[in-house]
């Protein structure tokens, strides 16, 4: 019952979000005159005809009979009218090469991101090969489509991977674990290493994030340090637990420890993080110019990780709806700053921004297909595997050292 009730509640919160999304974009091809007199508005209606960052544009208005040009800017280079293009008329003009320069880019920086914790894997001595991580990452990345947040895709690759480290599941588990966080802790970094470049703008933004990025340091810190541990008492609490789940506990912490002989390596995939994460806001960047948003690539740098880490909030499949939420609202804001006396300036970047999510999150549903294709390859090889049962004989065998 509790189960169905907490279903029920995503449910309408996904719904309640679509809502306001759905409310708080343009849908329909708008332009607005204002007059220089009394400062009066008039807001027109209808549908561009061809490009919408063209000057001149051919635009239809409602009720009219032809299409006509409107021109932007008057003689002297001033705006004389503001455009709202709606949100389908961003999809019909995309820029084919540059959309798909993006994809191409997001497919390298997803193997990247992969090779990490297959790294992470063998660092606790799991033999699973760099092919056999890619197959288990991507059938996660295609089973994210329909469980929860950006990251459902996890409880997928770790039953894979407990399936092929049978003998070891508990380590198996861990390294799913492990790698999630120390992918926050890299998109925090990139974050905390970025919001500099808009602290003038946003001051309180910049705050919130290096503040979330010391929490989560402090949490990492609390998993591995041996003096935070005995500071808090760490193994007399879990002793307090019951047995059942303190043997859990205990069998979890054991494998997060043996990562404490690798910090190093861990450091460096963290430090590295800007120039591996650097391709995700890239891909981001490219579309965003596929599209006509007109942000700049350092403003990526700051919004793909906050949207990355809340389209992560387990509610709706695949972040639906948190995701085009996030870049809605943030893009809004950050292109609004960036339009001084632009009237609707924020309404009007909110709109790309929502078409910027839906674009870069369709392509990943795409991309996605791949773990389609090797999860039925799995199913041809597996065929009596329906509910990943998985049998010894898939046992790791511990990773030769080199």
């Amino acid at each position: 019952m509790r189960r169905h009730l907490v279903t029920f509640l995503k449910i309408i919160v996904v719904a309640v979000l679509l809502t306001v999304i759905y409310f708080a974009i343009d849908w329909h091809d708008s332009y607005t005159i204002i007059s220089s007199e009394n400062g009066r508005q008039e807001t027109i209606y209808g549908k561009i005809v061809g490009p919408w960052d063209s000057n001149p544009v051919l635009f239809h208005a409602d009720g009219a009979s032809a299409p006509k040009p409107l021109r932007l800017t008057n003689a002297d280079g001033q705006s004389s009218v503001n455009l709202h293009p709606g949100i389908l008329t961003y999809f019909s003009n995309l820029d084919v090469p540059l959309f798909l320069l993006g994809a191409a880019t997001f497919f390298i920086f997803v193997v990247i991101i992969n090779s990490r914790w297959w790294w992470l894997m063998r660092a606790n001595e799991l033999g699973v090969s760099f092919f056999e991580t890619q197959r288990f990452a991507w059938i996660g990345l295609f089973c994210s489509n329909v469980l929860p947040g950006a990251t459902g895709g996890d409880i997928v690759k770790a039953a894979f991977i407990v399936r092929r480290c049978s003998g070891d599941k508990v380590r198996a588990v861990v390294s799913v674990v492990v790698d999630r966080i120390v992918g926050l802790l890299s998109l925090l970094t990139v974050c905390s290493v970025s919001v500099p470049l808009v602290f003038d703008r946003f001051p309180l933004f910049a705050g919130i994030i290096w503040a979330c990025a010391l929490a989560a340091a402090a949490v990492a810190a609390l998993l591995l340090s041996p003096q935070l541990r005995r500071l808090l008492r760490f193994e007399a609490l879990v002793r307090k637990l019951p047995l059942r789940i303190a043997a859990v506990v205990t069998d979890i912490d054991h494998a997060l420890l043996q990562y404490r002989a690798h910090l190093r390596g861990i450091g460096v995939w963290i430090l590295v993080s800007p120039l591996t994460y650097s391709l995700f806001c890239l891909s981001v960047f490219l579309m965003d110019r596929a599209l006509g948003v007109g942000l700049s690539l350092t403003d990526y740098f700051v919004i793909v990780p906050v949207a990355a880490v809340a389209q992560a909030i387990p509610i709706a499949p695949a972040g639906w709806g948190i995701g085009e939420a996030a870049y809605g609202a943030l893009i809004g804001k950050f292109g609004a700053a960036a339009l001084p006396g632009v009237a609707d300036a924020e309404q009007m970047m909110r709109t790309r921004g929502v078409a910027l999510s839906v674009l870069h999150r369709t392509h990943v549903m795409i991309w996605s297909l791949v773990g389609g294709v090797l999860l039925l390859v799995d199913r041809q090889r597996h065929p009596s595997d329906r509910n990943l049962a998985f049998d010894s004989d898939d046992a790791c065998e511990p990773a030769s050292k080199s």
